[in-house]
């Protein structure tokens, strides 16, 4: 029977104010002495104050045998003041880690070990380079609602949530703060609690368990192009629609009209392709499939009950619990984040005539 070990456990709330007490959340931790964690942005972006969490220790399961899932949230769920969704996830990887130090993993390689953060050991890391990447230089969802804040750019790393683009560890911020997610992600659903248990059926089925994701795949020289020359880290450099996406082409013209770029980009329509010498030197952006993780569909129930402004326990004085048997994972370090998402119930999040009017307000 193989071994499960979870090397890091805990909170990545999309809304603040969730605390996970079994297993233990770290809120960023690792094994600070003091009361306050030293880096809040060192893996995830928890949103919650800086005395909560418990310092990392690895936690041994076998596959096959129950983790319990106890937590506390502040701003209540499934009571009539909000709507309320909380997910777990789990993400699994042979270089996932906790770490030695306190420090943001890099982004410059400059600054790892042997030139790669991946496999340093020295810096903790949940998901890993590729995928931020991917994710800071890919189009943000210009259709979510953004309510007041004033994003300072057009990526998916600037959400309502994190308007500012701040880093944290590898994590995508829109990935985190929207479910289910539209592009690719790393992490896997075990539950989905909501106060609306007719949209467990469309959680369900829209899971990447079951179900595969679409995604731009850009030239690599189109991508460094850009990434050097074309954006100054506030552009986009990969779409996420489908029509977009097979405009993007790559010329190696042998004129390069940007010398510190080294090599020209063109545009062209898909419709007249360019003949001559050439013309077997254009990329093209590709729509790909990213296959589903390929296991069963997250469970989906009513949220307990909590009410607002109490980090404590639910109906009876009992905490607020769930249990998970472990499946056949073929991996040996994971991690686990719980997810809280809120709205208050006066706003239907659910309603387009509410995204059109209020982004029409602030688009």
């Amino acid at each position: 029977m193989k071994i499960f070990v979870l090397l890091a456990l805990l909170v990545a709330a999309a809304h603040a104010d969730v605390y996970l007490h079994s297993p233990r959340g770290s809120n960023n931790r690792l094994d600070e002495a003091n009361r306050d964690r030293n880096n809040g942005n060192r893996l995830f972006d928890s949103q919650n104050n800086n005395r909560g969490g418990y310092n990392v220790g690895g936690i041994y399961y076998y596959e096959g045998t129950n983790v319990h899932f106890e937590w506390t949230n502040q701003h209540s769920c499934n009571d009539e003041n909000n709507d309320c969704e909380l997910i777990i996830q789990y993400n699994c990887d042979s270089l996932m880690r906790d770490g030695a130090t306190t420090t943001t993993i890099p982004e410059n390689p400059v600054q790892c070990r042997n030139f790669d953060c991946q496999t340093d050991l020295k810096y903790g890391m949940h998901e890993n380079f590729d995928y931020y990447q991917n994710c800071k230089y890919r189009s943000r969802n210009m259709g979510l609602f953004i309510a007041d804040r004033n994003l300072n750019g057009k990526t998916a790393r600037f959400t309502r949530q994190n308007n500012g683009g701040t880093r944290r560890g590898y994590e995508c911020p829109e990935e985190r703060d929207y479910y289910p997610y539209w592009g690719p992600t790393q992490w896997k659903d075990v539950v989905i609690m909501t106060s609306k248990v007719t949209r467990c059926p469309y959680y369900q089925e829209n899971s990447q368990n079951v179900k595969s994701r679409f995604a731009c795949q850009v030239p690599d020289p189109y991508f460094q192009y850009k990434k050097r020359c074309g954006t100054r880290g506030k552009g986009y450099i990969i779409p996420i629609t489908e029509s977009e996406c097979k405009k993007v082409s790559w010329n190696y013209e042998r004129d390069a009209t940007n010398p510190t770029c080294a090599k020209s980009i063109t545009s062209y329509d898909p419709t007249h392709p360019v003949t001559g010498e050439n013309s077997s030197l254009i990329l093209w952006g590709q729509w790909v499939e990213h296959p589903s993780h390929n296991i069963k569909a997250p469970d989906c129930q009513e949220a307990p009950w909590s009410r607002d402004n109490h980090l404590g326990n639910g109906i009876g004085g009992f905490p607020n619990t769930y249990n998970w048997t472990v499946p056949k994972l073929n991996h040996e370090f994971c991690v686990f984040r719980m997810r809280y998402n809120i709205s208050t119930a006066e706003f239907d999040g659910w309603s387009k005539t509410n995204w059109t009017v209020m982004n029409a307000v602030n688009p």
